[in-house]
């Protein structure tokens, strides 16, 4: 009880306010993503006591990953990995007007979540310590491959597209040096790319520079420029915290998912929310209604993510392992105060240890009341229009990739990923599969190679990969999707047949342009195995596989495609361009890689008054009061703001 009355002295509550506050405003920034935000913090804590330091870390860690929920619903921009699955349905929970409604669930779950997950902390951590060292490599990679076939389920669409997206994610993700063999592969002789390309880089790349780029699009659109407004009654917060706590399925799943998936060394917040997003639609009667603003979604994925920080703590301060890459900064803050985890953390430094313990559970309480004063400020971010919103979120795409590495290639990495994003979503890619495949490729690798190696020396690969409790239920739940998810494109299909039986088969539909293209990548695709066969197999082994599914699933797609060919519109919305917005998403993505030519302030001046002006000129309606002086100030007073916040604050080094 001493050490929990501590949590209460003025120092310590001040410590965690403001921790809380900067987690929150970094997670709200795209790209500022929790890893880096506990990075840039751990200098400030030098000056600090490890009791204080470790509460403004463990603050900044609990405020970012609810922060990142922001940009998520109002923007459709996670401000971190592990809000992902909060964009499927709390963006079209704004779109409806129903941003202050999202927000208030967003918060209400986080903190029932982070709060499930710090009591799991503090009562059974060397318990849930000790249960996760038995994952070994064939429980990692039945993990992963459980979490890229749901793809297939998570998404709305074509189950082939989303797993082609699943495939491509994975094979980006094995550019660079591989972690089994230590020799790099892919690289076509660039030296940018031995180091492979950065998990926040793509991201930003798949989900921020795009939707920037769709703000672009909708100027021709007054209407799309504006938020429906919504105007909040009393009893708004009394019916969300109704929503979450008298139907606590969602909740319930998303928290224990989380606090699982939390414990498991390297797993992360991102594989927590979506598995848990994939089971509340699994187990919702209402499957139809995710994706178009389902409560439940948001409800589970945010409970997810923020119980995932507790869960993640637990194996690095009993056993010194980190669950996630935040966590693992944090083992550096711990070392760097003379605090070695384990058992003896909770002996030596019990002053220490209980006290952030206790404060991590004030800090949800702290986050209930802080997060709900916030939002009447935050749904006001929905009146900014697009015209000045893209330049915005652009800029913050190029700081955010730009500041995790100090590296100029990150920049291009978002703006070609980004372009080639934009692009295939007009096709119904979603980038979510190719998140998830990316994030998740690395950890599939690994487990394989590392299983093979270990099956092979206890005499039967295939042995140890199929017996043991733990990978029979995992390997099964795989297959479950698997079924889960043909069902779901069988169901596609019957409504695309009776369409098709109305026309004549011909020899026309195989030569269209659509199944060309198809054609066209199933032919690279078989180059790609020809290549890669030629490749050692330890370094082949995993890139072969996954290319060889995703030749099976583009034949499939080329079928598909050519027999319902002319069954679809002729024209679509979606592939009318204008030549003045493509001359503008061009002269945007050349002025976005040109950081290291103009300067980084120089640049974010230019898109904030070239785009703008671009509308002004070209689509300027009556009704808006845009001048060229407003945009001039607006301009210039943002990018003030970004050299007071990143030159002078935090001293990035641009």
């Amino acid at each position: 009880m001493e050490f929990f009355w501590q949590v209460f002295e003025l120092h310590h509550v001040l410590v965690l306010f403001i921790g809380l506050l900067l987690g929150i405003v970094i997670g709200a920034l795209p790209g500022l993503t929790p890893t880096m935000g506990v990075a840039l913090m751990i200098p400030f804590t030098f000056s600090l006591g490890p009791t204080d330091g470790l509460i403004l870390l463990g603050g900044i860690y609990c405020g970012s990953v609810f922060g990142g929920s922001i940009p998520a619903i109002l923007f459709n921009v996670p401000g971190a990995p592990a809000n992902v699955a909060t964009t499927f349905d709390g963006y079209p929970m704004t779109k409806q007007g129903k941003s202050r409604k999202a927000l208030e669930l967003a918060t209400i779950s986080s903190v029932v979540g982070g709060l499930f997950g710090m009591f799991l902390l503090l009562f059974f951590a060397p318990v849930f310590a000790e249960f996760s060292l038995r994952f070994g490599p064939t429980e990692s990679f039945w993990i992963a491959l459980f979490g890229i076939t749901v793809i297939a389920a998570i998404s709305d669409g074509s189950a082939t597209k989303n797993l082609i997206g699943g495939g491509l994610g994975i094979v980006l993700s094995c550019i660079g040096i591989s972690t089994i063999t230590g020799t790099a592969r892919f690289t076509f002789g660039l030296d940018s790319l031995v180091g492979g390309l950065h998990m926040v880089a793509v991201l930003i790349g798949l989900f921020a520079f795009p939707q920037a780029l769709r703000l672009i699009e909708s100027f021709r659109e007054s209407h799309t420029n504006r938020q429906t407004k919504y105007t909040p009654s009393k009893s708004t917060i009394r019916e969300s915290f109704s929503d979450v706590l008298k139907k606590p399925k969602s909740v319930t799943l998303g928290s224990g998912l989380g606090a699982f998936i939390g414990m498991i060394p390297g797993a992360g917040g991102n594989i927590a929310s979506l598995l848990a997003y994939n089971e509340a639609k699994r187990f919702s009667k209402k499957k139809d209604q995710f994706g178009k603003g389902e409560k439940k979604g948001i409800i589970a994925s945010e409970s997810a993510n923020n119980a995932m920080v507790g869960g993640s703590l637990i194996p690095l301060l009993t056993l010194g392992i980190p669950g996630s890459p935040t966590a693992a900064i944090f083992l550096g803050g711990l070392l760097i105060h003379g605090i070695w985890p384990g058992n003896n953390l909770f002996v030596d430094h019990a002053d220490v240890a209980y006290t952030f313990l206790y404060s991590m559970i004030a800090a949800q309480v702290l986050l209930l009341f802080l997060g709900l004063a916030l939002i009447k400020y935050m749904t006001k971010l929905t009146n900014i229009p697009a015209y000045f919103m893209a330049p915005v979120i652009l800029s913050f795409s190029i700081i955010g990739a730009y500041t995790t590495q100090n590296n100029v290639f990150d920049i291009y990495t978002v703006v070609i990923v980004g372009l080639v994003m934009f692009w295939l979503q007009k096709y119904d890619f979603s980038p979510a599969p190719i998140a998830l495949g990316f994030i998740l490729g690395p950890i599939a690798e690994r487990g394989l190679m590392q299983g093979l190696q270990v099956g092979g020396a206890q005499g039967s690969a295939f042995t140890y990969f199929f017996t043991g409790m733990w990978n029979v239920i995992l390997y099964s739940l795989v297959l479950l999707t698997i079924v889960l998810a043909i069902r779901q494109g069988y169901k596609q299909r019957r409504q695309i047949v009776p369409k098709v039986r109305e026309r004549k088969l011909s020899y026309k539909g195989f030569i269209s342009k659509p199944a060309l293209a198809w054609f066209a990548v199933c032919m690279l695709l078989l180059c790609s195995l020809y290549g890669l066969y030629q490749m050692p197999f330890q370094q082949s082994i995993f890139p072969l596989l996954t290319v060889l599914l995703l030749f099976v699933l583009a034949v499939m797609e080329y079928v598909k495609t050519s027999l319902t060919q002319g069954t679809t519109l002729k024209k679509d919305k979606r592939f009318s361009f204008s030549w003045l917005l493509v001359c503008l998403i061009i002269l945007v993505s050349i002025l976005s890689m040109l950081t290291n030519v103009i300067g980084f302030y120089i640049q974010v001046l230019a898109l904030m008054l070239v785009i703008p002006c671009f509308y002004y000129y070209a689509w300027k309606q009556e009704e808006e009061k845009l001048t060229l002086k407003k945009i001039i100030i607006v301009a210039v007073t943002f990018t003030i703001i970004l050299y007071t916040v990143f030159s002078l604050i935090l001293n990035v080094p641009i």
